[in-house]
């Protein structure tokens, strides 16, 4: 602190002044003036330039934040009003992994483009998860480093450039998983019977996924008024948020991104399962006092759409040699099925609701047997 004089006609006034560093590195003037350059007048003016410092820091939304741990708290609670609920959770669960290797104590400063290349590390080649799940926790890291410097709390934003993270190349193990990933025509068979079996609703309801290619959300979602009977098609037009009770408002909530939003023609079959789940819908509004019609397609006993425990209950009791059954497999089985008929690429992204065709091809344009069959049964009959 220091001290300028101030001559004017009333006499001498003295100008308390101090200089403080931010966060970020750079430095704020602050400066009172009393009448007086007495001892008491220092002691006065230190009490007040410290209220005018946590002033400056609240205006500019720094409060004193230092560590990274809590300008990712600080993200967290900036970006939930505008995101989804699920993406919201995604965004803690990164958080969380993060701070698995890094203590909240760590200063923003400190966590160098090293640091994170350690976590991701940790995440990717120590606990052998996915490169895709790898990247998101990055992307979330970015995230938080940019919201810092949006609120001044550092002055610039480190090159993540540095940060390097080597694909691991492909094992046999890496290809058995890929292959995993869908059902040919025998195991799918076999699925849909032994889920009859147990549930012949949810029967219907995955062997409509593996005909549609529908997220699960999505076709919880499908209501009536989405059902175009003379066209034979499907409007896709919201999802299911698992983290909302039934009764909630939000429980409906809005597909994944704009591309997700489309029409879909029916086959034979899917119009056939449709119209038989329907039928019993009005016969449970009719002879059962616990069903309430929520316009929803796909329900419960009372109604509501299933929940996704259930479902993954349900598919747990399904044993298929090699293959781990999920939800989301019927989704992979069906795009592989449009592959087998040599459907094309753009309109296999459109039925699906892709943007990106690395994302079509990446994970869901896989190589099943019949295909492998056919191009041998080419080679064969080709003539030399």
């Amino acid at each position: 602190m220091w001290i300028e004089e101030i001559q004017n006609s009333k006499g001498t006034r003295y100008k308390y002044c101090e200089r403080f560093t931010l966060p970020n590195g750079s430095t704020k003037k602050i400066s009172i003036t009393l009448n007086s350059n007495s001892r008491y007048a220092h002691k006065q003016a230190i009490i007040e330039l410290q209220k005018k410092q946590d002033e400056t820091l609240k205006t500019l939304g720094i409060n004193k934040v230092t560590t990274f741990y809590d300008v990712a708290m600080m993200w967290l609670d900036y970006t939930k009003p505008t995101i989804k609920l699920s993406t919201h959770i995604n965004h803690e669960l990164h958080v969380k992994k993060v701070f698995k290797y890094l203590e909240t104590s760590t200063l923003i400063k400190d966590v160098t483009p090293l640091v994170i290349e350690g976590i991701l590390q940790q995440i990717y080649y120590i606990e052998n998860l996915s490169y895709s799940y790898m990247r998101s926790v990055f992307v979330t890291i970015k995230a938080i480093y940019k919201h810092a410097k949006r609120k001044g709390i550092i002055s610039t934003v480190i090159d993540f450039d540095d940060v390097e993270i080597k694909k691991k190349p492909f094992s046999h193990t890496d290809i058995a998983k890929r292959q995993n990933k869908f059902l040919d025509a025998d195991e799918l068979k076999e699925v849909i019977e032994k889920l009859t079996k147990h549930d012949s609703r949810i029967g219907l309801l995955f062997e409509f996924m593996s005909i549609t290619g529908l997220r699960i959300g999505e076709l919880l979602a499908l209501r009536l008024c989405d059902y175009d009977k003379e066209k034979a098609t499907i409007n896709i037009n919201g999802t299911i948020q698992f983290q909302y009770v039934n009764s909630s408002e939000d429980k409906r909530g809005t597909p994944k991104n704009i591309y997700s939003v489309r029409e879909i023609t029916l086959c034979n079959r899917g119009v056939q399962i449709l119209n038989s789940i329907i039928t019993d819908n009005k016969r449970r509004e009719l002879w059962f006092e616990g069903y309430t019609d929520n316009g929803y397609i796909f329900t419960t006993a009372r109604g509501n759409p299933y929940d996704l425990q259930f479902l993954n209950r349900m598919l747990k009791k399904v044993h298929i040699e090699g293959k781990t059954l999920t939800t989301h497999i019927f989704r992979h089985t069906h795009i592989s099925m449009l592959a087998e008929l040599g459907v094309p690429l753009k309109s296999i992204m459109q039925r699906v609701g892709h943007n990106d065709p690395n994302t079509t091809l990446g994970i869901y344009t896989h190589v099943t047997q019949s295909m492998q069959d056919d191009v041998i049964a080419k080679l064969n009959t080709r003539k030399a």
